[in-house]
């Protein structure tokens, strides 16, 4: 009789903490991963804001591939928004990594051994951003490549005058930015059309 009071105990306190997890590993639906996506990323860009020019434009172009997302959302264009949302948060770093590079407090960059290969690597990362450009069909992506190519120069010339910070950040900028060319490609990429029947 004690086992029997014993198991019905464990099985009335068991229940709401089972029904809280099954609530927990209820599916999310695409549309609402998507939204949460976007409303995280329109946050974080109003938190990394910087009072400069190129990084406005950085952000103009975040918000705008977010209210894109939004409509391909309402559209149920799901992979469109999902391309166009990870473009806006790829610029949303970018504009972090420029808040960072005014920020004399940060410390602990890699080595100029690290950071010249890191920079090669962004050099031969933008000669795709012409191709994801064109692939994107996108005309507000054109600024995008000059934005990255600028970022790649401001890099280079900090690495040429011994400046970890500006070297790193600006890098990342670049890196960045060809990050989301790349999603605005992919999201242009056709989406096949089934056949209908005859």
């Amino acid at each position: 009789m004690k086992e029997l009071w014993i198991a019905l105990l464990v099985v009335v306190l068991a229940t709401p903490a089972m029904m809280a997890k099954a609530k927990k590993k209820a599916p999310r639906s695409e549309r609402e991963r998507l939204t949460e996506r976007i409303e995280k990323t329109r946050k974080r860009l109003a938190e990394v804001s910087v009072d400069q020019a190129p990084a406005r434009e950085l952000e103009k172009s975040a918000l705008a591939y977010l209210a894109g997302a939004e409509r391909r959302i309402a559209e149920e264009w799901y992979s469109q928004a999902d391309g166009l949302s990870k473009a806006a948060d790829a610029l949303t770093r970018a504009v972090d990594h420029i808040r960072h590079s005014l920020d004399p407090s940060r410390t602990g960059y890699p080595a100029r051994e690290d950071q010249s290969r890191r920079l090669e690597q962004a050099y031969f990362r933008l000669q795709q951003a012409d191709y994801f450009q064109v692939q994107s069909k996108d005309a507000r992506a054109r600024p995008l490549v000059r934005a990255a190519r600028q970022f790649y120069q401001r890099a280079r010339q900090a690495w040429d005058r011994g400046d970890s910070r500006s070297t790193d950040e600006f890098t990342k900028v670049t890196e960045d930015i060809v990050k989301a060319l790349e999603h605005l490609a992919h999201t242009a990429t056709p989406v096949p059309v089934p056949p209908r029947l005859k």
